[in-house]
Parts: structure tokens; sequence; C-alpha cells
């Protein structure tokens, strides 16, 4: 009985490590992904006109649409 309840473990503990090992399937609908979601400026002077990129992108499995307005 110990040798099975053993074996069973061992059975066990390769089943998890090869789940541990699989990526997540996408999430379903449009999700956005952001890189970088924050961005400090550092201290700038008044009046300065400053421009930063942000890379978005879709890890969904359908169309993302973003509806932003700037200011």
């Amino acid at each position: 009985m110990a040798r099975a309840c053993a074996a069973l473990l061992v059975l066990l503990a390769f089943v998890a490590a090869g789940r541990a090992d699989e990526t997540p399937p996408p999430a379903r609908g449009g999700t956005l992904q952001v890189a970088e979601p924050t961005w400090d400026a550092g201290k700038i002077v008044r009046g300065t006109k400053l421009t930063h990129s942000f890379v978005l992108k879709n890890v969904g499995t359908t169309e993302l649409s973003i509806d932003a307005k700037p200011g």
C-alpha cells in the first residue's frame, strides 16, 4: 500500500510539473496589454512641451476598440 501511494505521488508530481510549463491560453475578447502603464517625466520647466509614446498590444482573441480622447 505504501509503495502504491509513493508511486501515485511521483506520478502527480510529474503531471503538475508538466502543467507548470504550459503557457495560458490568450484571453477571450479584446484585452489590452500596456508594457509601461506609467511614465515619470521628472522635473520640467513650465511651458515645455512633452511627448511620450505608450506601446499598446491586443493580447486577446478578438478585435480591440479604444475610444480615447486627448486631454
